[in-house]
């Protein structure tokens, strides 16, 4: 369980949080996605292992949403159309 909340934990230098980039977030969730699904279909089904990987997964994209919002995107704008 240590590498799951190790891959999530945030950098500090200087002992001051860093902000993960949006593109680790989402990179970092999916990994979690994809070793929740390991654990499922693996030869010994580790259920609780797989859950845990899907809650750092829920965790890491309520962040990203979070950050969506404070940045002011919302998903009712419109989105421009290339010729």
């Amino acid at each position: 369980m240590s590498s799951i909340t190790e891959a999530s934990t945030t950098p500090t230098v200087g002992g001051a949080e860093q902000t993960p980039k949006l593109s680790e977030l989402c990179g970092d969730a999916a990994n979690h996605v994809a070793q929740a699904r390991i654990a499922l279909f693996s030869e010994e089904v580790d259920a609780d292992g797989a859950l845990a990987h899907l809650d750092q997964a829920i965790f890491l994209l309520q962040r990203l949403s979070a950050h969506g919002r404070a940045m002011g995107l919302t998903g009712s704008q419109k989105k421009t159309r290339s010729a």
